[in-house]
């Protein structure tokens, strides 16, 4: 498996672009998908003043897909009539934002884009607003601690696992 470390810099740069090319668009409100879609949505809510709510689903452990993402928390608001937003960072097989619009498809929205600055080169939905096509897992800043986990089971230590975070590029500050 590749992968590929997003540093914080990166990440800000691509969302910028992401709110560059969302920009003009009709939208009332952002739905991020959380917990990947929350850094990306608080991002663009600023840059594009735009409220935010959030739907949470569970598409992954360590590393590894699960068959069928599932809802585990939905915003109480109802949406009557609004064009959305729905954030995500990134666009991996698309079954999550699948699952996302599926239900999104059961409130009286008028309109759902998608947005997420990544997309992989076999996600079966392509963002209506996104940035770069990456081939590589990718591990966010925000995931030390997570990746830290799943590569310790991969590699069978944590000693191996720090060595492989150090090989990405991950700095001591970030590993202590």
């Amino acid at each position: 498996m590749k992968f590929t470390k997003m540093s914080w810099e990166d990440l800000a740069k691509d969302t910028i672009t992401l709110a560059k090319k969302i920009e003009g668009t009709d939208v009332d409100e952002i739905i991020s998908i959380s917990r990947g879609g929350m850094v990306v949505s608080r991002i663009l809510s600023d840059l594009l003043q735009l409220p935010i709510s959030h739907i949470a689903i569970e598409s992954y452990e360590d590393m590894k897909q699960q068959s069928e993402p599932i809802v585990t928390q939905v915003s109480p608001r109802e949406f009557k009539g609004e064009k959305i937003l729905l954030v995500d960072e990134v666009s991996d097989t698309g079954k999550t934002y699948k699952r996302a619009l599926s239900y999104l498809a059961t409130l009286p929205i008028s309109k759902a884009y998608t947005a997420s600055p990544y997309t992989k080169p076999h996600t079966t939905v392509i963002p209506d607003f996104w940035v770069r096509n990456l081939d590589s897992w990718i591990v966010f800043p925000y995931d030390v601690r997570e990746t830290k986990e799943a590569f310790t089971k991969q590699f069978g230590s944590e000693e191996k696992a720090l060595e492989k975070m150090k090989e990405l590029g991950f700095k001591d500050w970030e590993l202590n």
